[in-house]
């Protein structure tokens, strides 16, 4: 398994803390509102994080989306809507690759949405320093989940109560900042998609 989808799947993890659980994930109903009556909807992270807009973000790589991707999963009643869309660069070894993903959850309440706070105490007990990002959603910040070798960049974008977006990549001597600012971007094309 790649560095960079081992810490996508470790902020699963906290996810799953945040909601309580993860077993018994099954498609919900498409359509909901705002209040906290209603399921959340499906949420499916590969019709946010889009392979042409990854391409053009990391030009002049170009990527190919990884089969064990997780689109589309959903649950309903307490649980969180919760999916995930990797896509990985080709190079001459695993070393070069780099692996760009989305981990997308929406709560079904806004009472069990995920807060800036708590996603923040959760990087810090990685030992990650959170640094917020200005102007992205309703509020964000990023950290480095890897090494100063092989960083993990993790963006995190929270929207409303209930929308909490992970964007990830990963590579082998990878520019934090740089690799921010293409993140970013992509957060902002997904933001206009949910």
């Amino acid at each position: 398994m790649i560095r960079g989808t081992k810490a996508v799947v470790l902020l699963l993890a906290i996810c799953a803390a945040c909601s309580g659980d993860t077993r018994g994930m099954k498609a919900a109903p498409a359509s909901a509102a705002t209040s906290d009556a209603r399921p959340a909807r499906t949420l499916d992270a590969c019709l946010l994080l889009l392979k042409p807009d990854v391409d053009a973000a990391f030009a002049p790589r170009t990527f190919a989306l990884e089969p064990a991707t997780q689109p589309d999963i959903a649950s309903s009643g307490k649980l969180a809507a919760v999916s995930t869309c990797t896509f990985v660069s080709r190079g001459a070894s695993i070393r070069e690759m780099l692996t760009v993903s989305l981990l997308a959850r929406r709560a079904p309440t806004d009472a069990s949405g995920v807060t800036v706070a708590t996603a923040k105490a959760g990087a810090a007990q990685l030992k990650a320093t959170p640094v917020d990002v200005p102007g992205l959603g309703d509020a964000a910040y990023w950290v480095n989940l890897g090494s100063a070798s092989r960083p993990s960049i993790q963006l995190n974008v929270f929207k409303g109560p209930r929308v909490w977006l992970v964007f990830g990549a990963s590579t082998a001597g990878m520019d934090a900042h740089a690799t921010v600012e293409h993140l970013t971007t992509l957060a902002h094309a997904a933001l206009i998609r949910l």
